[in-house]
């Protein structure tokens, strides 16, 4: 099977740990002693706030603010010509897990009598990218994955896939999940009750949250600043992480992982190549390669 291949532009992060890419950055440039590639689009002083996005904002629950927040990083130079020929891709595995759980109480007062509509249209898992189309003005393809099953690589799979079509010239690829109390019990029983000790990751009390975004196009048509993403599929070789940093645990932390190896390949410094590593709950791991395009 031919690997795919891809070229990040841009990418963006908010999460519990880092709040923007510049944030995290800085910790990986701190880890590898490093100065960042002049032309990274991290080398210079972080964008300022946007007012318009900051008033948007409260009238979203978590999730949506944490992926509007990783989204805004990764889409600071965007543009209509560009947006109308761009996909987005959403994967989160708890989704609006609290609006869920509360339009779930809302029906059952009174005999679902009083279900609210409002916590409905929370609750529903495709409403993060439906609201995040809207808010940028993405026009291509929406489609949102739920699945915990090569929740990283599936997404960058279906890009690469997105952009072979030609449909699009861009595909904005995101990952965002919330904390939740509730979805932190139902993970306590999984391991109780059904021997699932893969939810035991997200039973500590630094759970994490957050949200990763990355603006991605043809690997043919990349600039100067791009990094290129090659998906490898071996279990034969194992590649070390080339910066370790303490991410909490939470359903779509890969995506935090897969940044840091972007951060790092970005910056250009330390052992090369550079790899981001997904593993299964069956030991099986695939493999991003990353390399810097300058």
């Amino acid at each position: 099977m031919t690997a795919a291949k891809l070229a990040v532009c841009r990418w963006g992060i908010y999460s519990d740990q880092f709040a923007s890419a510049e944030t995290l950055c800085a910790s990986v440039k701190a880890q590898l002693n490093a100065p960042v590639r002049l032309n990274s689009p991290y080398a210079h002083s972080p964008p300022t706030t946007d007012p318009a996005l900051d008033s948007a904002l409260p009238g979203l629950d978590s999730i949506n603010q944490y992926a509007f927040r990783a989204l805004h990083d990764a889409l600071a130079d965007r543009d209509s010509a560009m947006l109308n020929r761009a996909g987005l891709l959403l994967l989160s595995t708890w989704g609006p897990m609290d609006s869920t759980a509360s339009f779930l109480d809302s029906m059952l007062e009174a005999q679902g009598r009083f279900a609210s509509p409002r916590l409905f249209t929370r609750s529903v898992y495709s409403t993060v990218a439906s609201h995040a189309a809207i808010y940028f003005g993405i026009h291509g393809p929406c489609e949102t994955l739920t699945h915990g099953m090569w929740p990283i690589c599936s997404v960058l799979d279906r890009a690469a896939d997105m952009l072979a079509s030609r449909r699009v010239d861009h595909v904005i690829a995101c990952w965002a999940d919330q904390s939740s109390k509730i979805a932190e019990d139902l993970c306590r029983r999984g391991v109780a009750a059904l021997n699932r000790h893969e939810f035991a990751r997200f039973t500590s009390d630094e759970t994490g949250y957050g949200s990763v975004a990355l603006l991605l196009k043809r690997p043919q048509e990349a600039s100067p600043s791009d990094v290129l993403l090659e998906i490898l599929d071996t279990n034969t070789v194992k590649f070390p992480a080339p910066v370790t940093l303490n991410i909490h645990n939470f359903p779509t932390d890969g995506a935090v992982h897969l940044a840091v190896a972007l951060a790092a390949a970005g910056i250009g410094s330390g052992e090369l190549p550079i790899y981001f590593t997904e593993t299964d709950p069956r030991g099986r791991s695939r493999f991003v390669h990353m390399t810097p395009q300058a």
